[in-house]
């Protein structure tokens, strides 16, 4: 135990020590409980960046190569396609294979929170955080819908990252720095920013070690060597396999792209954004975000050419990171007092300010983001770290209340016995109802974003039943082409006839058009929806009401 905790508290120890064991096992089943209900809401659907990780997973160890596009993909790192495409194998479901991960890592994550809450502060702060963890809006629900399913397996394997640093830390084995590293490369393959987490902690580490007057021996450079070497036998096969397809090593062939696209959304400007990105390339065979042309794009050069536009963009990336992290939606700001509690209320020793400086570190590689643009799924990463601090402050609030009930009903043994246990469980008990009673509201904002609507599926299915199965379907939304089970293309953002001679040449056999894209984003379409004036290019197939928002399936006439 650290010395966080008193005298007055060992009860309390002795019996979480006992009940520790089937208390943690309990809370795990309602961890996975919880994100079994999250991949389960009639909002979940497959969207966003997620099909294309469960295609190149399902090509992949299907033996048809690491593409969904038709040449090799660098744009998404390989961690979650492998992960999904071995529960498809298991179960010949894509879908059901994602949820399957978001399940499993989901759950595992608690270990990790487990360890390092119960390594900094104690078992009881260990189990209260894997508590809050649980049903942790933003954790245990929210990612179910933000289009990726990424984030499970991403935050357990930054969390066993900086677990294994912490002990690292602590024990001083090459073993665990080793392992480390590991879980950090891991991290890598699943989303490359998890490259920041490893430099993170080894600054740390090197820091830990410089005040102590050790960084230059021996055990200490091996260890920190250990760490990187880890880090690297995950890093440089996909690195070596990018300098493959590109002729230049870098941490991220999607920096550049990722920074081009993202200036108008950083403004507001959706509509540039989508220009940006599914605009056609210089052949006007292919659109952009998919075209070798976007390799040669260099984030450094376009900061250089225009750089009181990119301080503006930091500035502004900068005020939405605040605004959107304490908020209802990540971390509400009235939690904050908690979190003072939980750094002020007891004076540190050397051993906590060194893993504090571990957690704190565990904030700083989100900010890479200001230079993009801020989304509530980019910087959520660090937000089970504050859960660890919430814990450790709603625990010693509790404590406070323990004791003042126990004292002021010292003149009544019985009662002041009877009465703060459960007095101690209040700041618990309440943090926990809020965010029970927060998940409808969460579930319903991010059921309607905007990038996608239920009947994207309901489509698609039509699709599946009543389209040849080898048909390539283009589309803005990839949700549609999922749930038919058929080859996708994105609609280019261009004129009808140049949008045409592209899919043509994509070999495209259907068009989809959801009327809401024409709204603000493609209006060049709209004419589209009077079927008086459709391009003899195009013949109306199937035009589905869309819950006010029509869509209607063209197929191409060659």
């Amino acid at each position: 135990m650290t010395s966080i905790d008193s005298a007055s508290t060992r009860s309390d120890r002795t019996r979480f020590t006992i009940s520790g064991p089937m208390l943690l096992l309990g809370i795990g089943v309602l961890v996975a409980f919880v994100r079994v209900l999250a991949v389960s809401l009639p909002q979940r659907i497959v969207w966003g960046d997620e099909p294309f990780y469960l295609w190149l997973g399902r090509n992949w160890l299907t033996g048809r190569g690491y593409s969904f596009t038709g040449y090799s993909d660098i744009h998404h790192t390989p961690g979650y396609p492998f992960l999904s495409g071995i529960f498809y194998l298991i179960t010949g479901n894509l879908e059901l294979a994602s949820d399957i991960c978001y399940v499993l890592f989901g759950t595992l994550l608690a270990i990790p929170i487990y360890g390092l809450a119960k390594e900094m502060y104690g078992r009881a702060v260990g189990l209260t955080s894997v508590a809050l963890l649980a049903i942790f809006p933003a954790v245990a629900t929210a990612p179910a819908l933000w289009g990726t399913l990424t984030e499970p397996p991403y935050y357990f394997f930054v969390y066993a990252g900086l677990l294994t640093a912490l002990l690292a830390m602590r024990r001083e084995t090459i073993r665990l720095h080793l392992l480390s590293g590991v879980c950090f490369g891991l991290a890598y393959l699943v989303r490359p920013e998890a490259v920041a987490y490893v430099a993170a902690v080894a600054a740390v580490l090197g820091l830990v070690r410089l005040s102590e007057r050790r960084l230059l021996s021996r055990r200490i450079l091996l260890s920190l060597l250990a760490l990187a070497v880890g880090f690297l036998l995950l890093f440089m096969p996909y690195a070596f396999y990018v300098y493959l397809e590109t002729g230049e090593w870098m941490v991220s062939e999607k920096a550049g792209v990722t920074f081009v696209t993202c200036l108008g959304l950083s403004e507001g400007n959706t509509r540039a954004f989508d220009e940006a990105t599914w605009g056609l390339d210089s052949t006007g065979r292919e659109v952009f975000f998919f075209s070798r042309e976007s390799y040669d794009v260099s984030m450094l050069d376009v900061i250089m050419a225009y750089p009181a536009d990119f301080v503006q963009l930091v500035v502004r990336n900068a005020r939405r990171f605040i605004a959107s992290l304490f908020s209802s939606r990540l971390f509400p700001y009235y939690f904050l007092p908690l979190i003072g509690l939980a750094f002020f209320q007891s004076a540190w020793d050397k051993k906590r300010l060194k893993g504090e400086l571990l957690l704190i570190a565990s904030l700083a590689p989100v900010l890479v983001f200001l230079l993009f643009f801020i989304q509530d799924r980019y910087i959520a990463t660090l937000l089970p770290t504050l859960v660890i601090w919430l814990a450790l402050g709603v625990h010693q609030l509790g404590q406070w209340l323990r004791l003042s009930t126990r004292n002021v009903l010292a003149d009544h043994p019985r009662w002041a016995d009877q009465f703060s246990g459960w007095a101690s469980l209040l700041p618990l008990v309440a943090t926990l109802l809020y965010f029970l009673l927060l998940q409808p509201r969460m579930i319903e904002l991010y059921g309607n974003i905007g990038s996608f609507r239920p009947e994207h599926k309901t489509i698609g299915l039509w699709m599946r039943e009543h389209i040849p199965a080898d048909s390539v379907v283009m589309s803005r939304y990839p949700a549609i082409a999922f749930y038919a089970d058929m080859p996708w293309e994105p609609t280019a953002n261009a004129e009808l006839d140049a949008l045409l001679i592209y899919a043509r040449a994509q070999h495209v056999d259907y068009f989809v058009l959801d009327e809401r894209e024409t709204r603000d984003l493609r209006p060049q379409f709209a004419a589209l929806f009077d079927t008086s004036t459709i391009s003899p290019s195009l013949q109306l197939v199937h035009m589905d009401p869309g819950a006010g928002e029509r869509i209607a399936i063209f197929a191409l006439n060659y």
